[in-house]
């Protein structure tokens, strides 16, 4: 999350609690990422603002302005402290209550769209594939139904792609890529959730056919990036030395790309490239 307003908000939020850069920063971010997010000039993922929240106690309520997020955030503030955890029953039950709800309510998409959601991160934690074919099938068809991106579509697609099949995430990829480009999303302020979306399709692509996420990857860069966006820029050029890597077997870009991290004392960034280079060389070799 990366803009002029929910940085700011945060600051103001907690200068009024007096609460320390160095406090709120503690088991999230540093104290000087911290300081340029604040002032709407460095990024901070989804999840580190969620932690960032909980650790500081600060209710969501208070910090999403947008009347769409604040049920989706809960929800999501909800999983990611059973994920970040690795607390994998209380998940599954939490799974299970949404996919009763989803039953119990056949005809709500977004009921049905809530469970898919829960679902994706239970099933990558436990690797317990409760997601059945006929879901997979109604997940797949009201995805590809969209024709307008709006916020919740993009978020819903961001976070079911560990459901999909791979030609369904480069189709359906590719179709939000071409919806950003022809009616200029890029001015819209949750257009880093386009991008964050995407790269996540391209990540998840690399470990299933990564011919398909070498084209994504391709595609995605057609979209406009200006310099505010610098993060999601080290990430295309990741993901860009991940797949040379699998054709060549030379990690000459990848070092490269874990030196530019230590240079701009990113640890966390480091660190999921390194992870996420681990689990390609153990598929591909």
């Amino acid at each position: 999350m990366k803009d002029r307003i929910y940085g700011p908000k945060f600051r103001k939020i907690r200068k009024s609690n007096h609460i320390t850069l160095i406090k709120a920063a503690q088991g999230v971010t540093s104290k000087s990422s911290l300081s340029l997010w604040e002032k709407g000039n460095d990024n901070l993922s989804f999840n580190q603002v969620l932690t960032l929240l909980e650790n500081n106690h600060i209710q969501s309520i208070e910090f999403i302005e947008n009347p769409i997020l604040p049920e989706l955030l809960v929800m999501t503030h909800q999983i990611n402290t059973y994920y970040l955890k690795s607390n994998i029953s209380a998940l599954y039950k939490y799974t299970i209550t949404k996919q009763k709800a989803a039953t119990n309510n056949p005809q709500s998409k977004i009921v049905f769209l809530k469970y898919c959601y829960v679902c994706n991160f239970y099933q990558d934690l436990s690797q317990d594939y409760i997601f059945s074919e006929d879901d997979k099938k109604r997940l797949t068809n009201i995805l590809l139904q969209i024709s307008n991106w709006h916020y919740e579509d993009i978020f819903f697609f961001g976070n079911t792609l560990g459901l999909l099949n791979s030609q369904t995430i480069h189709k359906l990829a590719n179709r939000l890529i071409q919806y950003s480009i022809n009616t200029n999303i890029s001015t819209k302020r949750w257009y880093i959730s386009v991008l964050d979306s995407l790269l996540n399709a391209i990540s998840v692509l690399i470990r299933k056919d990564y011919n398909l996420a070498k084209k994504l990857l391709h595609q995605f860069k057609q979209l406009p990036l200006s310099d505010r966006y610098a993060f999601e820029k080290i990430y295309i050029k990741a993901f860009q030395s991940y797949i040379d890597y699998i054709e060549t077997k030379d990690d000459t870009k990848f070092k490269a790309i874990i030196q530019t991290t230590e240079l701009l004392d990113l640890p966390d960034l480091k660190d999921g490239f390194i992870t996420g280079f681990k689990q390609v060389k153990q598929i591909y070799g």
